[in-house]
């Protein structure tokens, strides 16, 4: 019987923590995770995705994903027990100081678009501790999983957590992640990825549970809806009706004055052009 081996490329890095979750053996792969009893296949293949979250979103909607930037904060340690400060420009000096004792990090959140709709928001805090990974996401500004194409290598995965609807157990205000009029409708997952000299925990949230089923309909639907309460549209409807009745009594109003003057200049027997 063949043995069923646990994915750790890199055995100098920590173990998940997790009892099973990506397993193999010579001919068996397992995938085993307590999933909520709610969520569908195709989103336990996105909250499976191991830094390829971008392939599995752009193969379902058949359309490229865009990485948006919406912040990035930098810091890094310039000796080994210093306090972290402030990197507004990664200069060369700092990129190659990048290493386990210096380590640089970002903490950053960007919007996974496909037709200029958010699909996911993902939230990410990566520490940086080569030259090379730092010149490579701090200078070309690859993003995190286009980060392990470049390098290619696979990254050591731990899911930690997944959620529907509110993002809880977060020290940051849970409503700045979501990009939903309904946060039930959420679905949210935080995980690890680990390789040697870059690793990065995030938190991902998809927006709407609906994309997984409707797809490209769901990209049609707009983001934002406007409702006009029904007792504005009245007073709308009422105020555009005065006006038109007051600039009808405004034209009688003119009419009537030059009629008047016409009779008045033919009854005095005078030009109109004295």
């Amino acid at each position: 019987m063949d043995s069923t081996e646990s994915t750790q490329p890199y055995p100098g890095l920590p173990k998940p923590n997790m009892t099973s979750y990506d397993s193999y053996s010579a001919k068996t792969t397992s995938i085993s995770y307590p999933w909520p009893a709610e969520v569908n296949g195709m989103e336990r293949v996105a909250l499976s995705a191991q830094g390829d979250l971008q392939r599995v979103l752009s193969a379902f909607f058949a359309r490229p994903i865009v990485i948006g930037l919406v912040y990035s904060q930098t810091m890094r340690q310039p000796k080994p027990g210093s306090p972290f400060e402030p990197v507004q420009t990664p200069t060369r000096n700092i990129i190659e100081a990048a290493s386990p004792t210096s380590p640089i990090i970002q903490t950053r959140q960007v919007h996974l678009q496909c037709a200029g709709k958010i699909v996911c928001t993902a939230t990410s805090t990566v520490r940086i501790t080569s030259p090379e990974c730092a010149h490579l996401f701090l200078e070309e500004n690859y993003a995190i999983g286009q980060m392990f194409r470049r390098l290619g290598k696979v990254p050591a995965f731990e899911l930690k957590t997944v959620g529907l609807g509110p993002v809880t157990g977060e020290k940051m205000n849970a409503s700045s992640y979501s990009t939903a009029k309904d946060e039930g409708k959420q679905l949210w997952r935080k995980y690890t990825l680990i390789i040697p000299n870059f690793e990065c925990e995030i938190l991902e949230v998809f927006p709407s549970r609906e994309m997984f089923t409707s797809g490209e309909k769901w990209l049609a639907v707009e983001d934002v809806e406007y409702d006009v309460p029904e007792l504005l549209v009245k007073d709308a409807v009422d105020t555009a009706s005065v006006l038109k009745q007051g600039l009808n009594i405004v034209l009688f109003a003119g009419l009537f004055l030059t009629l008047f003057y016409e009779v008045l200049m033919y009854n005095n027997g005078r030009s109109r052009s004295c």
